[in-house]
């Protein structure tokens, strides 16, 4: 039992050394990258429009930055928020049904594939003819740039369901909801919680592609600038962008982490 206990505190110190160490590695990365890239532009290297990293910087403490960066954070998560919730309420459901009952898949699937390689950039002209508001243009193209991802990898998850499960389950007396809910879901999740870092992704990219038709946020303050040739600015606000899209990745991390914490030790390490 002591060596068991003493087995598990060095392997708990072991994973905690290799965390700093990502972390120390991942920083200096960073720090490399900024250095390379300053280097670049006074050597000029490469082209004169790609500002240096200070020119950068001195856009952050810029009166124009400190005064538009909150709305513009705030106005661009309403949006990704709205568009991205629906895409996961509706795509989720779909693909389950899709990716358990066969029928319901053969319907369906025809339509998904019609759909699933069009651009959701394409369907703006679309949605500012038929939505009154900023809000849900960009909302709109946000659940269709998440909304396919999400639902391939459902699909996926609970098509790929082992039958030696499904014939144990039912051995046991499992009824069809329980083979659902308690067998074939929690072996889907793991494809579900892909989908959805992938939708998130593609649903963060949209909303600023969908900004800069005149939604307020990042990427109209990004178009904006582009106008008036602030190309310091508009790198600067990119690195938001960029930042941002960092933290909600991190973020679908840890939640991954703790909701399939039964993996670890098996398939993730």
């Amino acid at each position: 039992m002591i060596t068991f206990i003493v087995t598990l505190e060095c392997k708990g110190s072991e994973i905690l050394v290799m965390k700093r160490i990502e972390i120390i590695i991942k920083v200096m990365s960073i720090a490399f990258f900024i250095v390379l890239w300053h280097f670049l532009v006074v050597l000029k290297v490469i082209p004169l429009a790609i500002p240096s990293p200070v020119d950068v910087a001195k856009v952050y403490t810029s009166t124009f930055f400190v005064e538009h960066i909150l709305g513009a954070i705030l106005s661009s998560l309403e949006h990704v928020v709205v568009g991205f919730g629906l895409a996961l309420m509706v795509a989720v459901p779909l693909g389950m049904f899709m990716g358990w009952f066969k029928p319901i898949e053969f319907t369906i699937s025809p339509i998904v594939e019609l759909f699933r390689p069009i651009p959701p950039i394409a369907w703006v002209a679309f949605a500012l003819i038929t939505f009154r508001n900023y809000l849900h243009v960009s909302a709109f193209i946000i659940f269709v740039g998440a909304f396919f991802p999400i639902l391939t990898n459902t699909v996926h998850g609970f098509r790929t369901v082992s039958i030696e499960y499904i014939e144990v389950a039912r051995s046991f007396g499992a009824s069809k909801k329980d083979l659902l809910t308690k067998i074939a879901l929690p072996h889907a999740l793991p494809d579900i919680l892909t989908g959805v870092k992938v939708g998130l992704g593609v649903g963060w990219m949209c909303v600023i592609a969908a900004e800069m038709f005149g939604a307020p946020g990042l990427g109209w303050i990004i178009i904006q600038m582009e106008y008036i040739h602030n190309l310091e600015a508009v790198m600067a606000f990119m690195f938001v962008v960029g930042a941002l899209g960092f933290c909600m990745e991190q973020g679908l991390k840890f939640l991954e982490a703790k909701v399939l914490r039964w993996q670890r030790g098996l398939v993730r390490g």
